[in-house]
């Protein structure tokens, strides 16, 4: 098979979406090394001024049609497919959307990823240009895709109570194929408490409930004898402004450090090093920082909703939604050493049942599916 991978957004910092598709043709191009891919730095409607620090892979079954191209010129070669007037280069079989784009991909069959249904089931959490994208990417791909990826059960679920029996009417061939971690994982579980404090990860935006983190840090510190402080790792997103004001004043107060956008090596220095991470999220398609935390044995406190104890299974401690349960977590967890080791351990075992190498062969077993 001739396989395109859209990488697109791996072109700039990348988010949850544009790790993914990293991560995932580095498995693929290492799982099927009889099939070839090629990558799109340039995808549809998203054009990248500069593809330089896009995904790149050097392998025997890897080109990059796109890798270098003009926007100018990915805009007409796009069009052109678009319009049936020419087929993409090294006319592939199979085309994986991943940045909730689904363009038309000529003859190719087109196989969509589904991270969440968010901008339908909370659209208060996103920008209106965001919500829009993300709807019309998803209703493009339920017109004309012949393939959905979910990356949990639980984006599945909401997904066909949102649009019940479609994929049947449509023929629409289904996969589930959970997401891992981006860092190795880690062999022992840990021994010692390390010396730092609790960890967020994500971008400043109001789906990762912030708000109600930070309320509960100032709870914490008023019931601590240790008062550990909050690093925050996540670039600046959108409908933040207030809240980057109030980590500004903690900031100064001692009790935050926000971190923004980091590199891989220094978040992944980040697990290894806090106390644990609290991921008090409203909503997750997967939530990767649970998974990602686990990998490296570092325990982890979460909301009991969407997909969040699918990925965090037994492992995970949970809280509801009042910020005084999050506190008594954070309380407990920090006051018991013997109940801080067990989760650490149980942390490392669950996070060993992901694995990009068992994604990659799910995703394959779609392609072959529908390529027959």
């Amino acid at each position: 098979m001739r396989i395109g991978l859209d990488v697109a957004q791996t072109c700039s910092p990348k988010a949850g979406c544009g790790w993914v598709a990293d991560l995932l043709a580095k498995a693929l191009a290492d799982n099927a090394p009889e099939d070839q891919f090629d990558l799109y730095h340039q995808f549809g409607t998203f054009l990248n001024l500069d593809t330089s620090n896009g995904t790149h892979i050097s392998r025997l079954n890897i080109t990059e049609p796109f890798d270098r191209m003009t926007v100018s010129a990915a805009r007409d070669l796009w069009n052109a497919v678009a319009s049936g007037g020419r087929e993409l280069p090294n006319s592939p079989q199979i085309v994986h959307a991943n940045s909730f784009r689904a363009p038309a991909a000529g003859s190719a069959k087109l196989v969509y990823t589904v991270y969440d249904m968010s901008f339908w089931i909370c659209p208060e959490f996103t920008t209106e240009e965001n919500r829009l994208v993300c709807q019309q990417g998803t209703l493009e791909a339920i017109s004309h895709a012949a393939a959905l990826v979910f990356i949990s059960v639980s984006t599945r679920r909401e997904f066909d109570r949102l649009f019940p029996g479609l994929c049947e009417r449509r023929n629409l061939a289904v996969a589930v194929a959970p997401l891992a971690s981006r860092f190795p994982t880690t062999s022992n579980a840990r021994s010692e408490i390390p010396s730092g404090g609790w960890l967020a990860v994500g971008s400043l935006e109001p789906r990762k409930n912030y708000g109600a983190l930070l309320d509960a840090l100032e709870r914490y510190w008023q019931r601590s004898k240790i008062r550990r402080t909050l690093t925050i790792a996540g670039g600046a997103g959108w409908k933040s402004e207030a809240l980057r004001q109030r980590i500004q004043d903690l900031e100064q107060q001692g009790l935050v450090h926000y971190r923004g956008y980091v590199p891989e090596e220094e978040l992944k220095h980040l697990y290894d090093q806090s106390f644990a991470l609290v991921f008090p999220s409203h909503y997750e398609g997967f939530g990767l920082p649970i998974v990602e935390a686990m990998s490296r044995g570092c325990p982890v406190i979460t909301r009991r909703n969407s997909s969040l104890p699918e990925v965090g299974g037994s492992a995970a401690l949970y809280y509801e939604d009042a910020t005084g349960d999050l506190v008594d977590l954070m309380v407990q967890l920090e006051n018991d050493p013997a109940f801080y080791f067990e989760r650490c351990a149980m942390a490392l075992s669950q996070g060993r049942r992901f694995d990009w190498n068992s994604t990659a062969e799910k995703v394959l077993e779609l392609y072959r599916r529908i390529s027959q």
